[in-house]
């Protein structure tokens, strides 16, 4: 596995194959595809080695903190692997790893008062926000803006565009991670909101 991550991120989805992935570990690709199933199957297994780098997170603090900490680490893991992390997306988990991970999110929801009903979607909420704005911040989508799209912007008539026009300049010296944490801080507002706790 971390062979087929190193090859993935050496040179991304699209130029990855079996074939290349067995001549670097020097044995036949079918063999691969036995072990592994199928394509994704290997692809599963990819994302499970990814989310074994994340650090556990202990009881030993509220819970926001525990999801504030959970989130961060997966940041740190999509930047450290920009083009294998985007495999976290296609799975509901991605395995044995990914477990203890899950179960700690599902105790902190209980924690903070989320019923049963409610809690699987609300984790899945979760990952769905936090991998979702990793993947955003790896494929270029959340970054400072280039000249020439401020330029754009400014070039917008004023009548009809005046907010986005006054702020142009302001996406210039944009921080990825304040956007990463805001977003974040948003999703702990509103689930505290939700449930009528205290966001500290």
């Amino acid at each position: 596995m971390q062979t087929a991550v190193t090859l993935m991120e050496e040179l991304g989805e699209a130029a990855f194959s079996l074939r290349k992935l067995g001549d670097r570990v020097g044995c036949d690709p079918m063999a691969i595809l036995y072990h592994f199933k199928n394509k994704d199957g290997m692809y599963r297994a990819m994302a499970d080695a990814l989310v074994a780098k994340l650090s556990p997170v202990g009881d030993d603090q509220p819970w926001q903190d525990r999801l504030r900490v959970h989130a961060r680490d997966h940041r740190a893991l999509a930047l450290r692997y920009p083009n294998t992390f985007p495999l976290l997306q296609r799975f509901l988990n991605t395995g044995v790893s990914d477990f203890a991970h899950i179960e700690m999110v599902h105790r902190v929801l209980t924690e903070a008062g989320v019923t049963d009903e409610e809690a699987p979607a609300i984790c899945l909420a979760w990952y769905a926000s936090v991998i979702g704005l990793c993947a955003a911040e790896i494929s270029g989508l959340v970054r400072p803006a280039r000249e020439s799209e401020v330029a754009e912007m400014e070039e917008l008539p004023a009548a009809e565009f005046p907010a986005l026009r006054r702020l142009a300049a302001s996406y210039l010296t944009l921080e990825t991670e304040t956007v990463f944490e805001i977003a974040h801080e948003i999703f702990i507002d509103g689930l505290c909101s939700r449930l009528g706790a205290s966001t500290t």
